[in-house]
C-alpha cells in the first residue's frame, strides 16, 4: 500500500498518515488535542513548519480534478502548493458546483497524504453567502443559499436570525469541505463613504459585538469547534471603520485610520467582547494608525499586521488572544489579475525587503501570512539565525490546534455524491429569501410614518426595467411593458459611487461619492409624472436619499435581495421589520465635516441609525374582525397612522373604524374601548424602547438612545405622554403597564450610572437610583413640553444632562464640546 492508502484505511481506530506503522500520539483520536499537537510539532522539519503560515488564494478545477483546467489560470498549481512548498491552508474564490467543489476537496486531501506527516489542508473562503461580487472581498454562489449582507442582518439586529444563517452556512460549507471562514467582519462603520460597509454589521459597536458573537456560535459551534464545525476569522483587528475620508485600505490613497475623536475603544469593543466568548482566528486590519497613543506610548504608524504593540501587546497580552493571528492578504508581495496590479500592502514599510517584511510580521506576533505563497521566506530567516525556530513553533502550535479541533486529522474527507442535496436546499434557500426581506426598511415620503402605496393591490399593473417579467407574475402582479400601461412603476437601483480602475480589484470597490447622478434622480422623476414609483435602492453603505425620496411614492432599501424578496415586501407578503444600520445623510458635504471614528457624527442626518421604517399599510374589509390576530394588526397600525395625523386628544373611534375599513364594534370587539386599543398599540409598538433600556450599559446612556429613537416616532410619543397622564388613576388600563414601565426605565438608568461609575465617568458617591429618578423626570417633563419639535436636539439637551449632574470631576465633560449644539 503507499502512504495515501494507509492513510486513508482506519486500521486500528487510526489513520497511519506518516506511513510507519504505528499509532503515534498526534495519530491517536483519542488523545486530547493539546497532547496531539505537542506530538507533531518536534517531529516537523522547518520546512512544513514554514509551510503552515502561509495561505495562499489556489485555483480550482471546472471538473474537480487537482490536476485539471483551473477555472482561473494566475495561480501556482495546488499540487505545487502542497506537496513541494508544504502548503496546507488554501483560500478558493471562483468555484465550481457543489459536486465537483466536493470532488477537488478530497483531491487535494489525498495529495496532502503525500507529505511527509500527511498534514490535512484546511480550504477557506470569503463570504459566498450575499449578493457582492468583490474578489478581494466577497463571492456571489449561486450554488449556496442565499442572504443579505451582513449589514441586513445588523438592520434586523436579531441575533438569532444571524445564528439561524450561520448554522445554514456552516452545514453548507462542511458539505463541500470548506472548513474555515474568512469572516465576520467586527468593523464598525463610522465613515459613511468607507465601501466595505456591506460586510460589518454597521454603525452601532453594541450590535456589532452582539451579532458577531451570534454569527461565531452559528459556525464554531456554541461548545467550540468540532468535526462539525468551521473556524472563524474575525477581521479587522483593531476595527477597520475609521478610515482617513472613506478610503479602503486595500490601496495606497486609503492606508491612514485616523480617531480624530479619541474613539479608538469603540472599535476596539466588538473585539474585545469576541475575544471573551472564543474564536480561532483573527485578522488585523490593513491600516495605518494615525496618531494613535496606547497605554501613553505613541503607536508606530505601520500597518496593523507589522505592528507589535498593537500584536502582541494589544491582542495577545492585554487582551489575552492566543489563538491564530493571520494577516489580511498580501502584505509582502504584489498582486496581479491579467493587466491590473496592487502593490504589496506593505504600508509604513514599503522601503523593507520581502524577507524584512516577513520578519517585522513575525516579529509582532502574526502567525500566518495571507495572500502569501513563498515559505522559502520564514525558512531563510530561520537558517540565517534573524528568527528562532523557538518563535515559528509557536505559530505552528496555534496552526495545528485548530486543524486538530476541526477533526481534519482525523477525517478530511466529505461526500461527494452528498453535497449537491446538501447545499443550496429549498428550505435553506426560503429560510434566506425570508431574511431579505424582513431585513428590509420601508421610508414614507410623506409625513405620516405609513405608506398608503404599499402594500400593492393583488394584480396590479407593474412596470419596472430591473425586475424581471418572471418574479413580477410570480409574485400575483401583472407585468407591462410601459410605463403608461402600469399602475406603479418599481425601480431598482444601487446606492452611488465613483467608478475606478487603475488597481486590481478596485472596480469592485464601491467608493467615492454618496450623491445620485442627476440622470439616476431624473430617470425616477420622469417615471413619477407618469405613474407613482416604488424606489428600491440597495445600500452597501449610507447614500444621499434625499433627492430621490423627493420624487417617489414610496422608497424601500435593501442590504442585498433577489427580485422574489423585494416583490415579498411590495406584495405585503413578509412584513419588513428592518431598522436602518447606519446614519442617512442629509448631504456628501455634512460627511465630509464628520470624524471618522465617531458614530453619527454627520450633522442633521435625514433619518438615523435605529430608525424603525414606515408602516405599510393594511385595510381590512368590513367583518374581517372575526379574522382576529390579522384585523388586530390593521387596527393597531391605523390607529397610530391617524394619531400622527390628527394628535392623540383627536383621534376617535369613529376615526380609526373609518380608516381601517371597519365598524366601532368591529374595533370594540377586539378591544372593548379606547383606551385598551392604544394601550395595546404601545405594548405592541414599543418593542425598540424596550430593547433599548434592556440592554446592557453601552457607549451611550438608554435616556439618550431613547430620545434620538423617539424623534423618529412622534405619534407614539404623543400617545406615550397622553396615556401617561391618564394613567397616574389606578383604575385606568395603562396604569399597570406605566407602573412596571417605569420601574424597567429607572432600573436601566440606574445601571447605567452604576456601570460608569465603576468606569471612573461619574462621581463615585452618586446614588445611582436616586439619580435614575432625577434624570428621568427631568426627561419626562421636557419630552412632554417640547413633544417632537425638530428645532431641538432633545438627544443633545439629555446627554447634556449627564454631563452636567453626573460627570466625574477628573474627565472632560462632554458639554464641553463646542461642536455638540450643532449636531441632531
Amino acid at each position: 500500500m503507499t502512504t495515501s492508502e494507509q492513510a486513508d484505511a482506519v486500521v486500528g481506530g487510526y489513520r497511519d498518515l506518516n506511513g510507519n506503522g504505528v499509532m503515534d500520539p498526534y495519530e491517536n483520536p483519542a488523545l486530547p488535542v493539546a497532547d496531539r499537537v505537542a506530538d507533531l510539532v518536534p517531529r516537523l522539519s522547518l520546512e512544513e513548519k514554514a509551510g503552515l503560515m502561509f495561505h495562499p488564494v489556489t485555483a480550482v478545477s471546472a471538473d474537480g480534478a487537482i490536476d485539471g483546467a483551473p477555472l482561473r489560470d494566475n495561480r501556482p498549481p495546488t499540487r505545487e502548493f502542497v506537496q513541494d512548498r508544504y502548503v496546507n491552508h488554501l483560500n478558493v474564490q471562483v468555484v465550481p458546483g457543489p459536486r465537483q467543489l466536493a470532488r477537488w476537496v478530497n483531491e487535494v486531501q489525498r495529495a496532502a497524504l503525500e507529505t511527509p506527516h500527511g498534514i490535512p489542508v484546511t480550504v477557506a473562503t470569503d463570504p459566498r453567502h450575499g449578493f457582492t461580487e468583490n474578489w478581494g472581498a466577497s463571492f456571489h454562489d449561486e450554488s449556496f443559499s442565499a442572504w443579505p449582507e451582513p449589514l441586513g442582518f445588523g438592520a434586523l439586529a436579531e441575533p438569532e436570525s444571524v445564528r439561524e444563517f450561520a448554522e445554514i452556512a456552516r452545514r453548507e460549507y462542511v458539505a463541500v469541505g470548506i472548513r474555515s471562514a474568512l469572516h465576520p467582519t467586527l468593523d464598525v462603520a463610522t465613515e459613511p463613504r468607507w465601501a466595505r460597509q456591506y460586510s460589518t454589521f454597521g454603525q452601532s459597536a453594541d450590535t456589532v459585538a452582539d451579532l458577531g458573537i451570534a454569527y461565531v456560535d452559528g459556525f464554531e459551534g456554541v461548545a467550540g469547534l468540532s468535526a462539525t464545525g468551521v473556524a472563524c476569522m474575525a477581521k479587522h483587528f483593531p476595527g477597520g471603520g475609521p478610515q482617513r475620508d472613506g478610503e479602503d485600505p486595500h490601496f495606497p490613497y486609503g492606508r491612514e485610520q485616523v480617531y480624530p475623536a479619541g474613539m479608538f475603544e469603540h472599535h476596539l469593543e466588538p473585539f474585545r467582547r469576541l475575544i471573551d466568548r472564543g474564536v480561532s482566528a483573527i485578522m488585523p486590519s490593513y491600516g495605518i494608525p494615525i496618531g494613535l497613543t496606547l497605554d501613553g506610548e505613541p503607536v508606530e504608524e505601520v500597518g496593523f499586521g507589522f505592528n507589535r504593540q498593537v500584536i502582541t501587546g494589544l491582542l495577545r497580552e492585554k487582551l489575552g488572544f492566543d489563538g491564530v493571528v493571520c494577516t489580511d492578504w498580501g502584505l509582502v508581495t504584489a498582486s496581479r489579475i491579467g493587466d491590473k496590479t496592487l502593490p504589496a500592502r506593505a504600508w509604513g514599510v514599503e522601503h523593507l525587503s520581502d524577507s524584512e517584511r516577513v520578519k517585522k510580521i513575525i516579529d509582532a506576533g502574526c502567525d500566518q501570512l495571507g495572500g502569501e505563497d513563498d515559505p522559502r521566506l520564514v525558512v531563510e530567516l530561520v537558517r540565517s539565525g534573524q528568527v528562532p525556530e523557538s518563535r515559528i513553533d509557536e505559530s505552528a502550535r496555534r496552526l495545528l490546534t485548530v486543524k486538530f479541533e476541526l477533526g481534519l486529522f482525523d477525517d478530511p474527507f466529505v461526500d461527494e455524491e452528498a453535497a449537491p442535496a446538501s447545499v443550496g436546499t429549498a428550505d435553506d434557500r426560503a429560510a434566506g429569501r425570508r431574511a431579505q426581506a424582513r431585513s428590509m426598511v420601508v421610508i414614507s415620503t410623506g409625513r405620516s410614518p405609513a405608506v398608503p402605496l404599499l402594500p400593492l393591490p393583488k394584480n396590479s399593473r407593474v412596470f419596472s426595467e430591473e425586475v424581471a417579467a418572471s418574479a413580477i407574475e410570480a409574485a400575483g402582479f401583472t407585468p407591462v411593458t410601459t410605463p403608461a400601461e402600469a399602475d406603479v412603476a418599481v425601480a431598482r437601483m444601487q446606492a452611488p459611487y465613483d467608478p475606478r480602475d487603475d488597481y486590481m480589484l478596485e472596480s469592485a470597490f464601491r467608493a467615492g461619492s454618496l450623491d445620485f447622478s442627476a440622470e439616476a434622480v431624473d430617470r425616477v422623476n420622469a417615471l413619477e409624472r407618469q405613474v407613482p414609483v416604488v424606489a428600491v435602492v440597495r445600500l452597501d453603505r449610507p447614500a444621499v436619499l434625499g433627492p430621490l425620496l423627493m420624487h417617489a411614492e414610496a422608497s424601500v432599501v435593501e442590504f442585498g435581495a433577489s427580485d422574489a424578496a423585494v416583490l415579498d415586501v411590495l406584495s405585503g407578503q413578509v412584513p419588513p421589520v428592518g431598522v436602518l444600520p447606519f446614519d442617512i445623510p442629509r448631504s456628501v458635504s455634512a460627511v465630509a465635516r464628520a470624524r471618522p471614528d465617531a458614530p453619527g457624527d454627520t450633522e442633521r442626518p435625514l433619518l438615523r441609525q435605529g430608525w424603525p421604517g414606515a408602516r405599510m399599510k393594511r385595510r381590512a374589509s368590513r367583518g374581517s374582525y372575526r379574522q382576529g390576530r390579522e384585523s388586530r394588526e390593521v387596527i393597531l397600525g391605523t390607529a397610530l397612522d391617524v394619531i400622527e395625523r390628527k394628535g392623540y386628544s383627536a383621534t376617535s373611534l369613529r376615526d380609526i373604524a373609518s380608516e381601517a375599513g371597519m365598524t366601532q364594534a368591529g374595533l370594540l370587539h377586539h378591544f372593548g374601548t379606547k383606551e385598551n386599543l392604544l394601550l395595546e398599540v404601545l405594548r405592541q409598538r414599543d418593542m425598540l424602547n424596550r430593547r433599548l433600556i434592556s440592554a446592557d450599559p453601552g457607549r451611550e446612556p438608554s435616556t439618550v438612545l431613547l430620545a434620538r429613537h423617539n424623534t423618529q416616532t412622534p405619534a407614539l410619543v404623543d400617545l406615550y405622554v397622553s396615556l401617561q397622564a391618564a394613567a397616574s388613576d389606578p383604575d385606568h388600563p395603562a396604569h399597570e403597564f406605566f407602573r412596571r414601565r417605569d420601574a424597567e426605565v429607572h432600573g436601566a438608568v440606574a445601571r447605567d450610572i452604576a456601570a460608569r461609575q465603576a468606569a471612573g465617568t461619574v462621581r463615585a458617591g452618586i446614588d445611582a437610583d436616586h439619580m435614575a429618578r432625577v434624570l428621568v423626570a427631568v426627561s419626562d417633563g421636557l419630552q412632554a413640553e417640547w413633544g417632537i419639535d425638530r428645532d431641538i436636539d432633545m438627544a443633545d439637551t439629555i446627554e447634556r444632562l449627564w454631563a452636567v449632574l453626573l460627570a466625574d470631576p477628573g474627565s472632560p465633560s462632554q458639554g464641553d464640546d463646542s461642536g455638540g449644539a450643532a449636531r441632531s
